[in-house]
């Protein structure tokens, strides 16, 4: 396990109240860590889907892809 820092953040009430209601008497910063260390774990598994996938792709359908996109222009704003 990596060594701890000490941070400073700012958090919604909202999900403040929640997360202390959660640890009660316990560790609010363990339960941060365990919330980043699991989205940190979800964004590490849809990159390697995505680049599976990507690895996949057939390169010809792509480039027709992308030259019909870019023929569609800058949308009006």
């Amino acid at each position: 396990m990596a060594t701890p820092e000490t941070i400073s953040v700012t958090v919604d009430r909202n999900l403040l109240d929640h997360a202390r209601q959660r640890v009660g008497t316990g560790s609010l910063s363990a339960y941060v860590n365990e919330a980043l260390a699991l989205k940190v774990q979800r964004e590490r598994h849809r990159r390697a889907l995505w680049n599976a996938k990507a690895a996949d792709a057939d390169p010809d359908r792509v480039a027709r892809m992308m030259a019909h996109v870019e023929s569609q222009g800058e949308p009006d704003r």
